[in-house]
């Protein structure tokens, strides 16, 4: 009998461990397995072309005399604009608006979660046609019709986040890139279920691909 009782309590110890086995699983999801997002160039030019600029052949004009783009530019406490290489800082107004809206909601994130603030990466906005035609001579995931040439569309770097400037130690935890991740791509996700904007997860580029859908 006692052998039994024995046994009964070692099988439910297993089952215990098991249960908390797929728990701690489940919790270490990979984001990109959660959030799936799969808005490509057929959903994304459209809206592009819709809301967009006319595509500029190259640098060689006036950005700020084009009414429909803003310049954006690094914020000490939500963004950081990356260098550019084969884009320049500007998107129409509503892009911009739109970024800045997932920039303060990851910042209210963050904050809800009782963690340090952190800055989201900006790593491209509007290319000129001659800037598509040069990505694509050296990037092959680059493609000669780009949502970028229309100043609707962003790209936030997922794996590269910043501790704010005005960050105190003793205000937050800090968190692991994955969770932070995580947290922008559920940002993202509520912000689509709105059809606030489309977006493609860029696993070869580490970047959320943003169009405005507005």
């Amino acid at each position: 009998m006692k052998n039994k009782i024995i046994l009964a309590i070692a099988a439910l110890s297993l089952i215990a461990c098991n249960s908390q086995t797929e728990e701690k699983k489940k919790e270490e999801a990979k984001p990109e397995k959660v959030f799936m997002y799969n808005d490509y160039n057929d959903t994304q030019i459209p809206a592009a072309e819709k809301f967009g600029i006319t595509p500029l052949e190259n640098r060689d004009v006036d950005f700020n005399s084009i009414k429909k783009l803003e310049k954006v530019e690094t914020n000490d406490s939500l963004l950081i604009i990356e260098p550019l290489t084969h884009s320049v800082p500007y998107l129409t107004h509503n892009a911009k608006a739109l970024l800045m809206e997932i920039a303060r909601d990851f910042h209210d994130s963050l904050q809800a979660r009782g963690a340090r603030p952190y800055r989201i990466h900006v790593t491209s906005m509007l290319r000129t046609l001659n800037d598509v035609r040069n990505l694509v001579k050296s990037n092959n995931n680059a493609t000669e019709k780009s949502a970028h040439s229309y100043a609707t569309t962003f790209d936030i770097a997922h794996n590269n986040f910043d501790p704010s400037q005005q960050f105190d130690k003793s205000s937050g935890k800090d968190l692991s890139i994955n969770e932070l991740k995580h947290l922008l791509g559920h940002v993202l996700f509520r912000l689509r279920m709105q059809k606030k904007c489309w977006v493609l997860i860029e696993e070869n580029q580490k970047c959320y691909h943003i169009t405005v859908n507005s």
